[in-house]
């Protein structure tokens, strides 16, 4: 059994769900439907199986708190027997697990060889923390995708326990409560050791993640090297101004380590503005350009053995390019929307790398290092790629230039988005257009559009005087904007006269709270009437309900 302690502690994540089995306000709790509870089962078993793998925990609430059931034992039974009944193919059934005096429900889900349907109800794949429906064949391609792309299944012959790194092993069975399991049988859940004729066979994962010698893993160019530019170009000739600082190599987990050592003693520090203050900071926020790296680890073509991952250091901005072009389900689009993907070129090994925490869940880094770029005041990720290689590059120079202290401090209290802050520090002085916006925040006009006429709502901006696309905004350096105060009861009743409803976003934004707080405080106005949800997973929404006006009235937000 998992080590729970340790599991249910873990944010919901690619690879963990939690769900409640009680609904209703606090005191007047009521056991859930059985049988939305059985479609809940059948969707993430499903979905995970259709993803990577991963673990559905029943029987706990969003802030971890364990609180069991209050069904009777044959309608447990039917629950823990839903993904042998529901699913085709059909799947294990779940177990009963005892923590802390509670009876949990526990399904622990390998990733599948082919789609798995939930009957009558489609094909489910697990992204992030969400559930998405795809159909049958884009799941059957992205799995035979990966098994023809990535070698990290490939079986390899002479190589025993005794060639890998046992210590670090074990924290990656200690990161996934997978602590109980003998090294072994950990390696096989993850599918890096088959046993053939009573002997352990590795595959390459684990000689790629494992390895305690170097000279074990058959790639010339697993490693990552490092360089530095004496300027903003690269010279030859009599000018030549590159530096190689470092070539590591080795185990993938080692190799990220050493060279977040190299780099990070290679980067300068200097004044820079973050949060609301002036900071002693790096040139780059150490997430954004630590995230860029690992994932060019994690997600590069391992097919590719005449190039290995490489980081540039110039005068002006640093480049993480990483061998193979992006796969075909992730687009450039969709990475600079910053949308939760979770399309692995090597899916058992982001998974690992995640279990020893030396990267975000898939489908989290880019969007988190975008948002880092975003609050250091710097220029968002420069992204591009071909068929050959992927590239990041991320600016070390301010979107500001001479910024007004007390100006970015009031702008940096307002409960509004980072896209909408930036705007107002970027343009303080003069007039800018729909497009400048575009341009500073990597956005298409719609999105422009809407948060800028937000701004213009709520008394930030002077809206243009004549619309269209030569229209032009001007900030509001004082009056409405800055001496009215802008509490998030007020956003968020600007959000819902605009749009009609809100998003869990919206809250985080004005609140300035995780996705998780949110969802327990958004959940808690349903309950009480005060909201309406609509939708579900990434397209679930907030309407008025019959309390709203009232409520918003009182300015009861965020109690």
């Amino acid at each position: 059994m998992r080590d729970l302690a340790r599991f249910l502690a873990q944010p919901e994540s690619q690879y963990f769900e939690r769900k409640s089995l009680w609904h209703g306000p606090a005191g007047s709790k009521r056991t859930r439907d059985r049988r939305e509870v059985r479609d809940e089962i059948a969707e993430h078993v499903a979905a995970f199986a259709n993803a990577d793998g991963g673990a559905l925990v029943l029987g706990v609430e969003d802030d971890g708190t364990v609180t069991g059931h209050g069904y009777p034992a044959d309608v447990i039974e039917q629950m823990l027997q839903v993904p042998s009944l529901r699913l085709r193919p059909p799947l294990p059934a779940g177990e009963r697990v005892e923590w802390q005096g509670h009876d949990l429900l526990l399904f622990e889900v390998a990733g599948s060889e082919q789609a798995v349907m939930v009957s009558g109800d489609g094909f489910p794949r697990r992204v992030h923390d969400t559930v998405i429906q795809e159909s049958e064949e884009v799941i059957n391609t992205i799995k035979q995708r990966g098994r023809a792309e990535s070698p990290e299944l490939d079986a390899v012959t002479g190589y025993g326990l005794d060639a890998l790194d046992l210590e670090r092993v074990a924290a990656a069975q200690q990161g996934a409560g997978l602590a109980h399991l003998a090294p072994a049988e950990y390696l096989h859940a993850r599918r890096f050791a088959d046993q053939r004729a009573g002997q352990i066979v590795l595959r390459k994962g684990a000689l790629l993640l494992f390895a305690r010698d170097a000279a074990d893993i058959e790639h010339p160019n697993a490693g990552v090297r490092i360089f530095r530019v004496n300027g903003t170009e690269r010279l030859t000739g009599a000018r030549h101004n590159v530096q190689e600082l470092a070539r590591v190599e080795g185990a993938l987990p080692a190799a990220i380590e050493a060279a977040y050592e190299t780099i990070g003693r290679a980067l300068r520090r200097s004044a820079r503005l973050h949060d609301l203050f002036f900071r002693e900071m790096p040139e780059y926020p150490t997430f954004a350009w630590q995230e860029a790296l690992v994932n060019a680890v994690a997600h590069r073509d391992y097919r590719i053995t005449g190039q290995g991952v490489e980081v540039w250091l110039y005068e002006d901005r640093m480049e993480v390019v990483s061998p193979g072009g992006l796969t075909p389900e992730v687009g450039l689009d969709r990475l600079r929307s910053r949308e939760p993907i979770h399309c692995s070129r090597n899916p058992r090994l982001t998974r690992v790398l995640a279990e020893l925490a030396l990267m975000r869940e898939q489908g989290e880094g880019i969007p988190r290092m975008f948002e880092e770029m975003e609050q250091s005041w710097l220029k968002l990720p420069e992204l591009d790629a071909n068929e050959h290689r992927f590239r990041v590059v991320l600016r070390n120079e301010p979107i500001l230039q001479a910024p007004d202290a007390e100006w970015v401090k009031h702008v940096q209290t307002l409960p509004i988005s980072h896209r909408q802050r930036r705007i107002l520090v970027a343009h303080a002085v003069g007039s800018f257009a729909n497009s400048d916006y575009q341009t500073l925040n990597q956005v298409d006009r719609d999105v422009a559009y809407r948060d800028l006429k937000e701004l213009v709502e709520l008394g930030l901006l002077h809206g243009p005087a004549k619309p269209g696309r030569a229209a032009r905004y001007e900030v509001v350096r004082g009056g409405a904007g800055v001496s009215t105060p802008l509490t998030p009861e007020k956003v968020l009743a600007a959000r819902m006269a605009q749009a009609g409803s809100i998003q869990n976003t919206d809250y985080r934004e004005a609140f300035g709270v995780g996705r998780h707080e949110a969802t327990g405080a958004l959940n808690r106005l349903v309950d009480e009437g005060i909201v309406v949800k609509v939708g579900e997973r990434r397209g679930t929404r907030y309407q008025p309900g019959p309390r709203w006006d009232a409520w918003v009235g009182g300015a009861q937000w965020g109690k």
